[in-house]
């Protein structure tokens, strides 16, 4: 069990019973406030399955049984039943401050406790067999804390303060994190999986709460409000709403261009050409060569796209397929850079080939990833740039046609000068183009005044640059916001070829 999630036991599980024993309190001798009674009871056994502290968990699940006796009747308030309860809230204290050293001890008070609230409590009703999460009590447990994070993601959004205010928040997501009955919740992991890494810069100082960064706050919060109400329903989180669309679109705006930070430059190119007094001087007997050093250099970033092509194969709701196309397709345009840092430009225009199979979690291109990633993390001495080549050629069969931008190109009509039929002039024949020849050159200067043909207009060839037809700059800034602003009216979830087109769109935004 990992320190932190049991350190947020120790919190979340004493908040509880507090909770209960100032429920008790304020009920004096009369039956407390039940529903929050039961809240907080169902909070204690989830926060302690998720923590492995089964007999905390147990004591809870005791307690919750008591309380669903109270409400239907089948158990009634007495002076017996609250002083086992106040010895049971005691006891808890007691555990929750010693979980960290479990025991014997531990084990056999726990036991007695849940022993003695069971024999109170009414036998339990054969039910239908539960859903592995609700199974294993943590479906109540990660509706509240979702619902809890979401308050304080909207908080935060609202009114940005410093890290320290959100200090809260952000342990709760990191506990979240670590809870592996989330993986089965789609799309809950991914929402807390990117406000994590967001949330990494706020707390380290270096970035600050941006209209982007609140932007991705406010869209996760109502992502984990739904998944929270679907939970506390006995459902599942709905990967397919427009709360979580939106929730990608935030989540791919605040992530950053790929920088300049992994460009290495020849120091050769930093000095003019030719001879002369220069500081730095090539070593005559380098111990490396810069083929040997690439190889070195990339071993980390291909293991790092292996590792996005084996989590992209398993990916099965859309969010999770968006998100991992975009940090494919940066992964690779990162690789390529770095080889075109050290030379190696037969492998860059190679990797770049697959950018867009990247993008699009084509099967294709995920295999030849998967195959250029094992060949550049080997340590193999042999020619990278051949065996790359042929694999680009094995994983883009189509590439020839297929667009360099998926983005949607109108073709504008030509409208050309009417060709208007003129009378033309005799041309000149016999004896009188023997006479205006003979005149040598100077004789064709008649042709200024009489030509022998009507000048006709050249009808255009509808030959247009191609960066005419790109977008750049502001005009691609702007035709991003069109495609998301048509998302939003049509409601409809837009297809990978849609988000493609957005993708490229946010990168030629910064072209200019």
């Amino acid at each position: 069990m990992s320190t932190g999630l049991l350190d947020f036991f120790v919190l979340e599980g004493s908040e509880c019973v507090e909770q209960m024993d100032e429920l008790l309190a304020r009920a004096a001798s009369g039956t407390p406030d039940l529903d929050l009674f039961a809240r907080n009871a169902r909070a204690l056994r989830g926060s302690a399955t998720m923590a492995k502290v089964q007999g905390i968990a147990d004591v809870a699940n005791a307690l919750e049984r008591i309380v669903k006796g109270l409400r239907d009747g089948a158990v009634q308030w007495s002076p017996a039943l609250r002083g086992a309860i106040v010895a049971t809230i005691d006891d808890l204290k007691i555990l929750i401050r010693g979980v960290r050293n479990w025991g014997d001890a531990e084990t056999a008070r726990a036991a007695a406790r849940s022993n003695e609230l069971n024999a109170l409590a009414p036998a339990p009703q054969r039910t239908a067999a539960p859903t592995p999460v609700a199974a294993a009590g943590s479906a109540s447990f990660l509706s509240i804390q979702t619902s809890d994070v979401a308050a304080g993601l909207q908080k935060f959004a609202d009114q940005p303060g410093p890290p320290a205010s959100f200090a809260e928040t952000l342990a709760r997501i990191r506990a979240l994190r670590g809870v592996a009955a989330l993986l089965d919740l789609p799309p809950l992991a991914e929402v807390i999986s990117a406000v994590d890494d967001a949330a990494k810069g706020l707390e380290i100082g270096s970035t600050t709460a941006t209209d982007a960064l609140r932007d991705l706050f406010r869209a996760a919060a109502v992502v984990l409000r739904e998944g929270s109400d679907a939970l506390q329903e006995g459902g599942r989180p709905d990967a397919g709403t427009q709360a979580v669309f939106a929730f990608t679109v935030a989540a791919q705006g605040f992530v950053e261009g790929p920088g300049d930070d992994d460009q290495v430059v020849p120091i050769h190119t930093l000095f003019p050409e030719g001879g002369g007094q220069n500081i730095v001087h090539a070593e005559p007997n380098p111990p490396t060569t810069p083929a040997a050093r690439f190889k070195l250099e990339v071993v980390s970033q291909a293991e790092h796209l292996r590792r996005l092509v084996g989590d992209s194969r398993r990916a099965a709701d859309l969010p999770s397929k968006q998100r991992l196309g975009h940090e494919l397709r940066a992964a690779v345009r990162s690789l390529s850079r770095s080889a075109g840092s050290f030379g190696e430009s037969a492998v860059a225009h190679s990797l770049n080939a697959m950018l867009e199979g990247a993008a699009t979690l084509d099967p294709l291109a995920l295999t030849g990833l998967d195959e250029a990633a094992t060949l550049l993390a080997s340590r193999a001495d042999e020619p990278l740039a051949p065996k790359i080549a042929d694999i680009v050629r094995r994983a883009t069969p189509l590439r020839g046609s297929t667009p360099i931008a998926a983005m949607p190109v109108v073709a504008t009509p030509v409208v050309s000068a009417p060709i208007v039929s003129a009378p033309l002039a005799a041309a000149p024949s016999g004896a009188a183009l023997h006479d205006m020849l003979g005149a040598g050159l100077s004789g064709l200067s008649s042709l200024e005044h009489t030509p022998l043909a009507e000048p006709a207009e050249l009808e255009d060839d509808g030959v247009v640059p191609i960066q005419d037809l790109l977008y750049r700059g502001r005009s691609a800034l702007r035709r991003a916001a069109q495609i998301g602003q048509s998302f939003r009216d049509s409601g409809a979830t837009p297809n990978a070829d849609e988000l493609a087109e957005l993708y490229d769109l946010l990168e030629l935004a910064e072209a200019e």
